[in-house]
């Protein structure tokens, strides 16, 4: 009995039996396509963009679940985090409806970043933050990282810090339609002036361009009788993980004396491109009085 062929094979298939593509190029058709919500994205070797349309209208074709089909024109740069993508086919209008881990996130999946490659990361987040903490998000986008804490641990209380007003218009909404508005703040802003000080016992800092101004203020925001923990992401080579320690210890030096790095782990998220991978460090932070 032959084997339902999978919806790859059919794109693959049918672009090779109308000769959409020089026979040679075919193997170089994605295998594997990001998916937030009803938005597919294409990651299209370059040698295919003369075709980049008719190669979209495929993939839509043959995944009935997607209402659009783009593909990743470069990477994310920008202090706002909006990717720089391209609708191939479908509709233009890319605000979807994401679900995950039992989270709604509203979204426009053309214009704002949202990784499938973090659901491992949100899953630790989630079982990490069990107890009544108080949590900052400095980079809480619409809410990637921060908003599964609050929806699976309600003694959680989180603030979500974004400057992008388009992210922020969708962070305040998946807050209502998550219904933890009771748990979590979003304040619209940078986060080098709006960030508390003195009340987290989590910072998460999602961002891979931090600087030494924002580690500042991240250990400034922690309880500064207690410390507290801080995620901080980063992108380095395979060979050579993220390590904030020695910024994060100058920062310590130079304005935190009662303050010190009792531990630091470092975990691989994702791998982002060829040798390039995105890690986090966990660094968890005391007063050098503490005995713990």
């Amino acid at each position: 009995m032959t084997s339902k062929r999978t919806p790859f094979q059919q794109i693959k298939q049918t672009i090779q039996d109308q000769k959409i593509l020089p026979a040679h190029l075919i193997s170089l058709l994605p295998k594997r396509w990001k998916r937030v919500g009803k938005v597919g994205i294409l990651n299209l070797n370059p040698e295919l963009l003369p075709w980049k349309r008719e190669i979209g209208e495929k993939y839509l074709e043959f995944l009935p679940e997607l209402k659009t089909v783009a593909h990743k024109v470069g990477i994310t740069t920008t202090t706002t985090r909006q990717p720089d993508n391209e609708v191939l086919a479908g509709e233009p209008n890319t605000v979807t409806l994401h679900k995950e881990l039992g989270c709604k996130f509203w979204i426009d999946a053309l214009n704002l970043t949202f990784s499938n490659g973090n659901h491992a990361e949100r899953q630790r987040m989630i079982k990490n933050c069990q107890e009544p903490e108080q949590i900052i998000d400095m980079f809480a986008c619409v809410g990637n990282l921060s908003l599964p804490i609050a929806v699976h641990n309600p003694t959680v209380k989180i603030i979500g810090i974004e400057i992008n007003p388009d992210a922020f218009m969708f962070l305040e909404k998946n807050i209502q339609e998550n219904q933890v508005k009771e748990q979590y703040q979003a304040v619209l802003g940078d986060n080098r002036k709006l960030t508390p000080k003195d009340w987290a016992n989590r910072v998460l800092m999602g961002y891979f361009t931090i600087d030494n101004v924002q580690f500042k203020i991240a250990l400034a925001s922690l309880r500064q009788e207690r410390g507290g923990i801080i995620h901080a992401h980063g992108l380095s080579s395979s060979r050579k993980p993220t390590d904030w320690r020695p910024q994060i210890q100058t920062v310590i030096e130079e304005s935190f004396p009662h303050l010190t790095i009792k531990t630091s782990n470092t975990r691989t998220i994702k791998t982002v491109a060829p040798g390039i991978n995105h890690y986090v460090n966990d660094l968890e932070i005391q007063t050098t009085t503490s005995n713990n």
